[in-house]
């Protein structure tokens, strides 16, 4: 009984609450003036008026100008039971070897190809230590994340070589780096 008692005056003050903040009827507010939409038509800009044309001016002297296009007559196809007769109008064919191909040039050093080989080296000297880096790693006891991390980099090693091969120097630079750098983190260094 006692707890019907404390309950009755809460669940009225309860009440009381809800009732005052319990939500108004809006403001009255003036409704929105929204303008109507810009018509979409579009008239077209008029045409200038056509201008005249000058003649144009002649043609310089003393100019080569290209001889016009001979049309060669096709021989007429050999009616069936006619043998083929050699045309009067075909020359005759010149079956004289042709001339061996030339030698190639010989390759020149420039320090351009310095260069090129002075980055190669640098990039295999990167896969070298990203290989290095990888032989002192377990693969076994290693998580799933850094597992994946093992094999992205020696894919990046691998696409160094290819990159290398084919002389992409800055790619090759580029993964050999992010190879070198998995590397270096599962191993620890």
């Amino acid at each position: 009984m006692r707890k019907l008692l404390l309950v009755a005056p809460l669940a009225g003050l309860m009440a009381v609450a809800c009732a005052s903040a319990a939500a108004k009827s809006p403001a009255e507010r003036p409704p929105l003036n929204i303008p109507p939409p810009p018509s979409r038509t579009i008239e077209p800009a008029p045409e200038p008026p056509p201008e005249p044309v000058e003649e144009l001016p002649a043609a310089p002297t003393g100019t080569a100008t290209r001889p016009p296009r001979r049309e060669t007559p096709k021989p007429e196809p050999p009616k069936p039971g006619e043998a083929a007769k050699p045309s009067e109008t075909t020359p005759p064919v010149d079956t004289a070897p042709a001339p061996p191909p030339a030698a190639p040039a010989a390759q020149l050093t420039t320090p351009q190809t310095a260069d090129t080989t002075l980055a190669a080296k640098t990039v295999q000297a990167t896969l070298d230590r990203a290989r290095n880096l990888l032989a002192t790693v377990n693969f076994g006891p290693l998580s799933n994340e850094r597992k994946k991390a093992y094999n992205d980099a020696k894919l990046f090693m691998q696409q160094a070589e290819d990159a290398l091969k084919q002389g992409n120097l800055v790619f090759a630079q580029g993964v050999a780096t992010k190879a070198e750098t998995l590397a270096r983190e599962l191993s620890g260094r």
